[in-house]
């Protein structure tokens, strides 16, 4: 049987690429160039996932990662610089050789590609799996951001002459595996939970948010009395049915199995249509109320800082995963603000400092999610992750959907692979 193709007659790269695709669940790709989007979509469609590693260079198209960006089951991240390995793992076999994720690389340029699939290859294997993890531990989360980015800088630096990927990275920052140099390997623990962070709201809760919303939408699943409130919060009330309705329990959402594209489709339109018809939608009915109120009080800078003690208790007391702190508290709501203030050293300045800095500061939503969770000079108490995603949400559903415990475990329960608590 032939092991090596070079796209030469009756050895085209493309060959080995999708039969192996069609013979494993997890995909793990490692390119430097990339320019088909098709195979890999074709791939998720079909239940497969895929964790892609490509670079951000003037060979990389625009166009192509848009095409798998925040695709469920996708998650890509990238390098700028010292990557030049092609590795495209299958389960037990690999591929390993000169080949890019491009037209030229999988049909026309002449390469040279090894298909491991033999028993004497399996310490090989191995090897290669340990080298891919190392690259996309490296690697960084392209976020929506990142790559408006890159499709600018690229577009610039193909107008003009010079060095286009040095270019393009000075454009974006640098992002490289480690050499050699044991220094290197050293990561802070603020860039682990950076990277972190990323990976869970970009690579997990946004995708998998955006793709229910779009199933609801596209069936026109809505709620009447949820019509002032916008699709991401509707999204948010639909989940919130789903786990009270039908996800009695952690076991049901911690062994609920992982879907496919089309079992989660089919899945989310029976649930969507029983939900839009349902006479108790589970709806609280001050939620439009809520919302009014935390937008009003936490909207703008000026807002928040001009807000009261009063107003600010009540935004947050407006926030479902807020009110879930009262199982730290004895004597449940009723006394959780009291607690929240007292936690807090009754130091109104310092709390609306720490929740326009998550809001409305000036780095990147992630980073200031790191602060507002663990920078001790910015972290509140009683209030964690989820109300940090929650409230940013509610204000800013664009970037990150309004999620909290409750919309992670009904995820899960529908057959995401996402953090369910």
């Amino acid at each position: 049987m032939t092991r090596i193709f070079s796209n030469g007659p009756g050895s085209f790269v493309i060959a080995p690429f999708e039969k192996l695709i069609a013979g494993t669940s997890q995909l793990f790709l490692a390119a430097p160039y990339f320019t088909m989007a098709a195979p890999l979509l074709q791939a998720v469609k079909k239940g497969k996932t895929i964790q892609l590693l490509v670079g951000l260079n003037a060979a990389t198209s625009p166009e192509a990662l848009r095409q798998v960006h925040e695709v469920p089951g996708l998650a890509v991240r990238y390098l700028t610089s010292r990557f030049h390995a092609k590795i495209y793992i299958f389960g037990e076999t690999a591929l390993l050789g000169s080949s890019n994720l491009t037209d030229g690389g999988l049909y026309s340029n002449r390469e040279a590609v090894i298909c491991l699939d033999r028993p004497e290859d399996t310490d090989a294997i191995e090897e290669i799996r340990a080298l891919f993890v190392e690259l996309w531990d490296a690697g960084q989360v392209l976020t929506k951001e990142k790559l408006e980015s890159f499709a600018k800088a690229h577009a610039a630096a193909r107008k003009r002459a010079g060095d286009p990927d040095r270019d393009i990275e000075d454009a974006i920052g640098r992002a490289e595996p480690p050499n050699i140099n044991v220094k290197s390997h050293e990561k802070s623990k603020e860039r682990v939970f950076l990277e972190g962070l990323r990976q869970l709201v970009y690579e997990q809760y946004r995708p998998a948010f955006n793709e229910v919303t779009a199933i609801l939408a596209e069936h026109n699943y809505r709620r009447p009395e949820l019509s002032s409130v916008g699709i991401a919060n509707e999204t948010n009330r639909f989940l919130n049915y789903v786990r009270l309705s039908h996800v009695f329990g952690d076991e049901a959402w911690q062994t609920a199995p992982l879907r496919s594209p089309a079992d989660r489709r089919s899945l989310i339109s029976n649930l969507g249509e029983e939900w839009a018809t349902a006479d108790d939608s589970k709806v609280p009915e001050d939620y439009a109320t809520w919302l009014v109120t935390v937008r009003q009080t936490f909207g703008t800078k000026d807002a928040i800082n001009g807000a009261t003690k009063e107003q600010i208790t009540a935004a947050l007391m407006s926030l479902h995963a807020f009110l879930e702190q009262l199982r730290f508290v004895k004597g449940g709501a009723k006394n959780l603000p009291a607690e929240f203030w007292n936690r807090n050293n009754d130091d109104l300045a310092r709390v609306k400092s720490g929740l326009a800095h998550l809001l409305h500061g000036p780095d990147d939503f992630i980073k200031r999610l790191h602060d507002i969770l663990y920078d001790p000079s910015r972290k509140l108490a009683l209030f964690g992750r989820f109300c940090a995603l929650e409230l940013f949400g509610t204000v800013f559903p664009d970037i990150c959907p309004p999620m909290n415990g409750r919309m992670a475990k009904a995820l899960r329960y529908l057959g995401f692979d996402v953090k369910g608590a």
